[in-house]
């Protein structure tokens, strides 16, 4: 039980890690606002630590704290946009880009944001530089173990992990350099 709250929190310190400035950089892109955004980002965090908590099983946990984050910042800029009105302190120009911020947050998708592009690019480049990098990025990347876990289980150096990932993120980065403007905040590339 004790070993079990150690991964626990060992896995929540890891997301917190991997994830908690491109959540803020999300919600504030929308926002302008860092405070707001900073508490967005602790909010989704917390909703996937308790949902995870309570048995859920999150496969990609960006684009689930994305959803998040996009629903809390559609609340917030609506919100904001009632009270301005109501206090008649808007331009009409300011309500415009108001009204586009929401409007753009609302056909925002954070799971399909140019995700059938990035997927082939990514399996594409993956696949060219052969199994045992592929395997390392996956479950470095998707599945979130550890250097010393990916070692453990496929048997090599810790150094050997560290060698994969580094082939993969610079084989990465050069196919997908038209999209890391975009995606930077997606995969921490």
């Amino acid at each position: 039980m004790a070993q079990d709250r150690r991964k626990d929190r060992s896995i929540s310190d890891d997301v917190y890690d991997r994830y908690w400035w491109r959540c803020v950089l999300f919600a504030k892109s929308y926002t302008c606002d860092q405070s707001q955004a900073e508490s967005m980002a602790a909010e989704s965090m917390s909703i996937m630590w308790q949902r995870m908590a309570a048995g859920e099983v999150i496969e990609m946990p960006l684009p689930f704290l994305f959803s998040v984050i996009r629903n809390k910042a559609l609340h917030f800029l609506r919100h904001e946009s009632v009270r301005i009105r109501a206090h008649g302190e808007m331009s009409e120009n300011a309500v415009r880009e108001l009204q586009f911020r929401i409007d753009t947050l609302e056909a925002c998708d954070p799971h399909s944001l140019y995700a059938d592009d990035v997927r082939k690019i990514l399996h594409e480049t993956l696949d060219s530089l052969g199994k045992k990098t592929d395997r390392v990025f996956v479950m470095s990347r998707f599945e979130g173990k550890t250097n010393r876990e990916i070692s453990e289980m496929l048997g090599i150096t810790e150094k050997a992990v560290e060698y994969h990932m580094t082939k993969a993120l610079k084989a990465l980065r050069a196919a997908l350099k038209d999209y890391l403007p975009v995606i930077a905040i997606f995969a921490g590339l």
